[in-house]
């Protein structure tokens, strides 16, 4: 196999797996019923990133220098994601406050206040967990997820062999 098989692999393997925790995160949301809060919603945006930079990195087009400097952008993207999960995980842990948009405005101040807000329904919390499987919420997971996606993805980065074009 030739050495810049390897650097596209790599490429392949970070925006594949991008792909599936996306994929994982809608079917929770969609087949489970596990709606998400507005954090959830931020963290989705660094994977989607991730799937349209490293798709069009994977174009034959794009040559092996290019295809890895667009891998450290990868990396990047997914430490900004293990930030972003971390954060969450600290507002469901109460260690922080959230934002108040989604940790709750607070007490109605007023009649018109209370009528709105009874006439609609009120959007999941931040701040309270969908979903916790051996300890760790969703976002925990994702915070896991994302740190050692971006460990494998900056260890392929820096392999100088994979991406030497012969």
């Amino acid at each position: 196999m030739a050495t810049t098989e390897k650097g596209c692999q790599a490429t392949a393997a970070v925006t594949a797996a991008a792909a599936a925790i996306l994929a994982t995160a809608y079917t929770a949301q969609f087949g489970f019923d596990l709606f998400p809060c507005q954090l959830c919603y931020v963290q989705r945006a660094p994977y989607f990133l991730i799937v349209v930079f490293g798709a069009l990195a994977l174009l034959p087009a794009v040559d092996s220098r290019s295809r890895r400097i667009v891998l450290f952008h990868l990396v990047a993207l997914l430490l900004l994601e293990t930030v972003l999960a971390s954060y969450h995980v600290g507002v469901e842990w109460h260690w922080w406050v959230g934002p108040t948009t989604c940790t709750g405005p607070g007490a109605p101040t007023s009649i018109s206040d209370l009528t709105a807000a009874l006439s609609k329904p009120a959007p999941p919390s931040c701040d309270t967990p969908a979903f916790v499987f051996a300890g760790l919420s969703m976002a925990g997971w994702n915070a896991v997820a994302a740190l050692i996606l971006a460990g494998a993805a900056l260890a392929a980065a820096l392999r100088k062999p994979w991406w030497h074009t012969a």
